[in-house]
């Protein structure tokens, strides 16, 4: 959508409710000090002496640091408010939850987990590619305990599958990892969800995996067929 180029079509241009028309300019230097109180209460009540100085008509054409307004469109049944709480939070800074990925306190380190997870699922890419920093950064899974907080991680990432950075991180876990009775449900699990990735994604890095490390003659062959290259012995 094309705007006439006035102040009042402005970015910048900022409106007293009751004034129509009238309103200034926030880029005026002069306003700096109480932008926060501009913008958190919606009207001039901390400066309103300034702000009678210095407003004029906003169908004056516009000047070279006009800045058109971005239009967001609301998909239609959508509730205004939920939506535009969704899109804030698909652009959050969430470095301090990610932070707390990284605590020696398991509780605060799975709390982190469960908070990460609600921006990951709302397409937060911040938060998606912390968690996947941090899955990667993980030694082997040694307990029942370290199988469980990954597989909470696996099914986070499940919602990014056709990511690359998604299956490097699915194939790291199986090459760091020994399969044993402790770890078999999390390569059951991982094997799952590689099954479920395009094939030309997964198939190199699961081969690249077979050529590095000894699997048991099962998992080679589930490997394999997850890679869609059953039947061969070229790897084993």
């Amino acid at each position: 959508m094309n705007f006439e180029r006035i102040c009042q079509n402005c970015g910048s241009f900022f409106q007293d409710p009751d004034d129509m028309n009238l309103g200034v300019c926030l880029n005026d230097e002069v306003f700096e000090p109480f932008l926060d109180e501009i913008f958190g209460s919606e009207d001039f009540a901390n400066c309103y002496e300034l702000y009678l100085q210095k407003r004029y008509n906003g169908e004056k054409e516009a000047c070279e640091q006009y800045n058109e307004p971005e239009i967001i469109e609301i998909p239609e049944g959508e509730d205004i408010s939920v939506y535009l709480q969704m899109e804030q939070m698909k652009y959050q800074n969430v470095d301090e939850i990610i932070r707390y990925l990284y605590d020696s306190n398991k509780k605060i380190m799975r709390n982190a987990i469960s908070a990460i997870s609600r921006y990951v699922y709302i397409g937060n890419e911040s938060a998606y590619k912390g968690l996947v920093k941090y899955y990667m950064s993980l030694g082997p899974a040694e307990t029942l305990e370290d199988v469980y907080i990954r597989k909470e991680i696996i099914e986070i990432l499940s919602s990014k599958e056709s990511e690359k950075s998604t299956i490097d991180a699915y194939v790291n876990e199986l090459a760091r990892t020994p399969s044993n009775n402790t770890t078999r449900q999390l390569y059951t699990e991982i094997l799952k969800r590689l099954s479920r990735c395009p094939c030309e994604m997964v198939q190199e890095p699961l081969l690249e995996l077979l050529r590095g490390i000894k699997y048991s003659y099962k998992i080679k062959n589930r490997i394999m067929e997850v890679a869609g290259v059953k039947g061969t012995n070229e790897y084993y």
